[in-house]
């Protein structure tokens, strides 16, 4: 198509725009595209204005500060990296809750200065970015709370601590049941058990060669029929392996839970599996080993050897009255330990407060965050997060700790100690032994018996040395950085202590040395609570049998009764029927 000369100026007369209606399409084309520019030119102009009115949100900033501030005071010592990550895999819901909090200031700021309508009304932006970092750090805070319960293969469920009884009982209701089971025990055999999901309870007290079960069923569904067949199907299974081991097991159901109370005899050696639920064991005088990957466990009156594994970062145990070797592995929260005269060897992280109380034999404890040794116990000790306090303790004691205050009063012996980030109060029991203390960004506070003849090495680089014994006098050379040494009386063991960021106390004091080792207390088979709680369980138990006899009978007797009914109402419709046909047949023939 040849090119159309341009419409002259002013258009020729005629109808509109002249008479060629080629050229009046030309111009409608040139309106329209100039009206599409005019168009197009507000809406770019109202887009700016209101990008110019968003603000962006100070969440990124504070996130970003936040985050940099934790990285740093890990790197410079004032918090453990795992203390850290063990808080925020406990605490990272608070990291979403913060965020809303920002977010409904700064909304309420704007409302508040939007209330002039003279002033622009601006709108707040989060940016993809901070969104795409929120989402990092939830899924971040997930996975460390699932490493903190452990074991867990699905991190999502774990990690927000659902578990499947809170499933269960959300999703059905509770049809409870009850059931007992006897059986002799076989001669010089161990015994096994194994229970998903629910709690097991182990004594040695029974006194006539036999394993009495009771088992408390839950089953948690909308159908009684259901609940009927699960609960048949819940029954504990009684076998031997190799002839030398009674094994007993609890088959897995979903929707089901089964608690176990169990006597057996108490030279029984006893292995223990428990996934979901609390193990109680009391009055074994044989081995014991225990495996609790989601529930607490508690020990009492044991004689022999005892090995736990605590697989959940939740999970307390509690050991006393324990006279074997003590061995407890894995991961766990709260720990008490007391009346012991075994050694004791725990290792593993554990998040919550551990308590020692009396132990007479050695102890080693190891953790990511502290290693302690010693060799006796008289009084007791506590470990936590910030503290770690101990009194009436016989060395050797090692510790190492970061990031603590350390408490240790009337220690005997031989003490060695490391420390960072926070103070150390020693006070030494006589006979004193070779104390060194090594201490980062914290004070020393070293209490000794008035009368003691020790040798010293003291040492505070950008701190003070303070005295009670007028020979320890402090050196304020700077190029000294404040180092002393010498003899106290006629010398003796060696104080070696050293500090930086910190001051340095050598006080006297009038320190008893420890008693003798009191006797061990003897181990009774079962506190009398606990055997009288026993015994109302198993009075409970033969109770809930003879009922079940009784039941039984009953439905036997009730199913005869309704039997007989049955065959006695057949007979008289049989009789009625006849009699009503021969009625029939009279009438049909009257002669007859």
């Amino acid at each position: 198509m040849g090119s159309y000369p341009p419409p002259p100026y002013p258009p020729p007369p005629g109808p509109p725009y002249g008479g060629d209606w080629k050229y009046q399409r030309r111009v409608l084309k040139e309106q329209a595209r100039a009206q599409r520019d005019i168009a197009r030119a507000q809406r770019d102009a109202y887009r700016y204005q209101a990008r110019s009115l968003r603000r962006s949100s100070i969440l990124g900033p504070l996130l970003l500060i936040t985050i940099g501030i934790l990285f740093l005071l890990v790197q410079t010592g004032r918090i453990g990296a795992h203390s850290l990550w063990d808080w925020y895999g406990r605490f990272w819901p608070l990291l979403l809750v913060g965020a809303g909090v920002v977010m409904l200031l700064e909304w309420a700021y704007d409302q508040y200065m939007q209330s002039d309508s003279t002033q622009p009304r601006y709108r707040r932006r989060l940016g993809g970015g901070v969104f795409t970092l929120l989402l990092i750090l939830g899924i971040t805070g997930i996975v460390f709370s699932s490493v903190r319960n452990g074991n867990g293969h699905n991190y999502v469920l774990n990690g927000l601590n659902l578990n499947q009884d809170n499933i269960d009982e959300f999703l059905g209701d509770k049809h409870e049941s009850d059931q007992t089971l006897s059986q002799s025990f076989p001669a010089n055999s161990g015994f096994t058990v194994d229970n998903p999901r629910g709690d097991i309870s182990i004594s040695g007290t029974s006194d006539d060669n036999q394993i009495h079960v009771s088992v408390h069923k839950e089953v948690y569904t909308r159908s009684d029929s259901d609940a009927d067949g699960k609960a048949q199907r819940l029954n504990p299974s009684l076998s031997s392996s190799g002839g030398n081991t009674l094994n007993l097991s609890i088959p897995a159901i979903d929707g089901t839970r089964a608690d176990l109370t169990i006597t057996i005899p108490a030279t029984v050696p006893t292995i223990i599996t428990a996934n979901h639920g609390d193990v109680h064991v009391s009055a074994l005088k044989a081995p014991l080993q225990v495996t609790a990957n989601h529930g607490n466990i508690e020990l009492s009156a044991i004689t022999g050897p005892v090995i736990t594994h605590v697989n959940n970062s939740d999970s307390d145990l509690s050991a006393h009255s324990v006279s074997g070797p003590l061995t407890i592995q894995g991961r766990g929260h709260d720990t008490t330990l007391s009346d012991l005269s075994g050694p004791v060897n725990m290792s593993g992280d554990f998040f919550g407060t551990t308590h020692f109380e009396r132990i007479r034999g050695p102890i080693k404890f190891h953790t990511s965050r502290t290693d302690l040794q010693f060799a006796r116990l008289d009084g007791e000790i506590d470990i936590s997060h910030a503290d770690i306090s101990a009194s009436e303790a016989v060395g050797p004691l090692t510790l190492t700790a970061g990031n603590r205050n350390v408490t240790l009063d009337r220690v005997a012996g031989d003490v060695t100690v490391t420390n960072r980030n926070g103070s150390v109060d020693l006070t030494s029991a006589p006979p004193l032994g070779n104390v060194t203390v090594e201490n980062r960004n914290g004070s020393v506070n070293l209490t000794l018996p008035e009368q003691s003849n020790f040798g010293y090495q003291l040492d505070a680089t950008n701190g003070n040395i303070e005295s009670d014994f007028s020979q320890i006098k402090s050196d304020d050379d700077d190029d000294k950085k404040n180092v002393i040494s010498g003899t106290i009386g006629k010398g003796g063991p060696l104080l070696h202590i050293s500090t930086s960021q910190g001051d340095i106390s050598v006080k006297k004091g009038s320190v008893m040395p420890l008693p003798p080792m009191p006797p061990m207390p003897k181990i009774t088979s079962m506190p009398p609570d606990a055997r009288q709680a026993m015994e109302e369980a198993k009075q409970e138990a033969r109770e809930a049998a003879r009922e079940g006899k009784e039941a039984a009978a009953e439905g036997k007797r009730e199913g005869k009764e309704a039997a007989d009914e049955a065959r006695r109402e057949a007979k008289e419709a049989a009789d009625e029927a006849n009699r009503a046909a021969k009625d029939a047949k009279q009438q049909k023939d009257p002669n007859e």
